[in-house]
């Protein structure tokens, strides 16, 4: 039974391949450096549709190009859709073996082809390294970050990628008599093709997602956050801010406000350098960050000011957070950088006391504490 010649399953994977390699290649030219892999998937869908193109042309060129050379052209290619998502987990590849293994099944596919005859011989072979190839990209895929859509989708890819494979494997029994060896047209390798037509399209969907998505979650950290330190940025703070405030009022929570400063950070630039003023800056955003619940958030607010949001905490629990950050600072745990302390401000808003309108209120209160801190004599908390 022909549902469709399968040259046209092949000349279809083909032009497929080129569309969505050339979306790959543009991709890979304007996205970040450190969105690795794009290059390696294009290349890899180039070679997957030209393999299909050469194979579609099996009757009309040598044996030797239309099976063996477009069968190394599919290993090669699925071998670099691996590899592309090796470095996009941030691992390195090993060539070396790899290379190796696909020369040693091309060798095989040659005896296959001019020295047994056994054209059942190369589909069991085939099958199986594509069975291969797709479980560890399914592996890999899986593990992707952001674990989104893009993820998820690229992994039933292959999920169905190695289950075609190993229906292949399975029907090996079914398959055409010697006859129909020149270009099989049964039912089953028909479906198979098919199948393998629309892995090229889903897999190159697939590495377009995921590549958009890491590029989206870049940009949403590089919009929210301080470059230097990687504290949330001001404008982020108070977007997070608000969304606490309406949830203090709602669940009639208290939520604490930490106002921070360097003291005389002035003269730690004047004296070592901007250079080491910014170390000092990294250094306690680091520390200080380290010492808060994933619940609360550290901002920097320009300069050595940061502040820092505690929600569902009450004064004496604020005060007792400010206070292990000043302790934490005055240690110098680093003696690569001069020594420093840091004085802080306390406000907390109590839910249903009305003692501050709005956020706004609440900050000024802070910076009012910090003040004061900085006035009884810097490295201290007032409240």
């Amino acid at each position: 039974m022909e549902l469709i010649n399968p040259r046209t399953f092949l000349i279809v994977a083909n032009l497929l391949g080129l569309l969505c390699a050339l979306v790959l290649w543009v991709q890979a030219r304007s996205f970040p450096a450190d969105i690795e892999g794009l290059r390696d998937w294009a290349k890899a869908v180039v070679l997957m549709g030209c393999a299909a193109g050469l194979a579609s042309l099996r009757g009309f060129i040598p044996d030797g190009v239309s099976i063996v050379l477009a069968s190394a052209m599919l290993l090669l290619g699925e071998l670099l859709l691996v590899f592309g998502l090796l470095r996009y987990t941030g691992r390195k590849p090993r060539w070396r073996p790899a290379i190796d293994a696909i020369v040693g099944l091309v060798v095989l596919l040659i005896w296959l082809t001019y020295g047994s005859h056994s054209y059942q011989g190369r589909i069991f072979i085939m099958s199986l390294a594509h069975a291969t190839f797709f479980s560890l990209g399914a592996w890999l895929a899986w593990q992707v970050k952001p674990a989104g859509f893009g993820s998820r989708f690229l992994t039933a890819t292959f999920v169905i990628g190695v289950a075609a494979a190993v229906w292949r494997l399975v029907t090996l029994s079914m398959n055409v008599t010697e006859a129909d060896e020149i270009f099989d047209r049964s039912l089953i390798q028909q479906v198979y093709l098919g199948a393998f037509s629309l892995g090229i399209l889903g897999l190159s969907i697939g590495f377009i997602i995921i590549a958009n998505e890491r590029l989206r979650e870049e940009l949403e950290y590089l919009a929210t956050r301080d470059p230097m330190t990687g504290a949330l940025n001001r404008r982020a703070f108070f977007a997070r801010a608000d969304v606490e405030w309406a949830r203090a009022a709602r669940s009639q929570r208290p939520l604490a406000v930490i106002a921070s400063d360097i003291d005389f950070f002035k003269k730690v630039n004047d004296t070592f350098g901007h250079h080491v003023g910014d170390l000092v800056i990294k250094d306690y955003a680091n520390r200080a960050g380290h010492m808060l619940r994933l619940p609360d958030t550290l901002a920097r607010f320009g300069g050595e000011e940061f502040v820092i949001l505690l929600p569902d905490t009450g004064m004496k629990e604020a005060c007792q957070v400010a206070e292990r950050i000043r302790r934490e600072v005055e240690k110098r745990l680093d003696k690569t950088l001069p020594p420093y302390t840091v004085s802080l401000g306390v406000a907390v808003a109590n839910a249903g006391q009305g003692d501050f309108s709005d956020l706004a209120a609440l900050l000024a209160h802070a910076d009012a504490a910090l003040y004061k801190a900085k006035q009884g004599g810097r490295n201290r908390v007032e409240r």
